[in-house]
């Protein structure tokens, strides 16, 4: 199995969902990112928030809250819209695999997912909807068109 630095860390951290199966490998997250862009507007390699109708965006500055407020943001959109079942994991740069687990799962593992330098993005399974964290700071959640 290849894997970068990133990877392999985060593989480590999540060794306990991997070994239990609560997270699970998906493979390369390219096809994840194709399906994406054919369902969401994107600016550049990001989803258009603004052209997704009814989505909801919020921006933390300050680095130090920046993972924290996410969590937040995070329940607060579960339990907003009733979400549940299962969701994929994939991160735009520094990790190439996409991950799946139940969206308990997947929340409780945020902080170790959000470790990891990069763009985060949580997709319902059927694509249905997606919540993004930027490193910039930047959420956004919306249901695709």
């Amino acid at each position: 199995m290849n894997s970068n630095f990133y990877e392999a860390d985060l593989r480590k951290a999540l060794c306990k969902e991997i070994e239990s199966r609560r997270i699970r490998e998906l493979g390369d997250s390219s096809p994840f990112f194709v399906q994406l862009a054919k369902l969401y507007p994107t600016n550049g390699s990001k989803i258009d928030w603004a052209r997704v109708p009814d989505s909801i965006e919020r921006v933390e500055n300050e680095d130090a809250l920046q993972a924290e407020q996410f969590a937040k943001f995070f329940d607060e959109v579960i339990q907003k819209f009733r979400l549940s079942g299962e969701v994929v994991y994939i991160g735009d740069s520094a990790t190439d695999f996409a991950l799946i687990g139940s969206l308990e799962c997947m929340s409780e593992a945020l902080s170790k997912l959000l470790a990891v330098p990069q763009h985060h993005y949580l997709i319902g399974s059927d694509f249905s909807w997606c919540i993004c964290f930027t490193m910039e700071g930047n959420m956004g959640f919306g249901f695709h068109m």
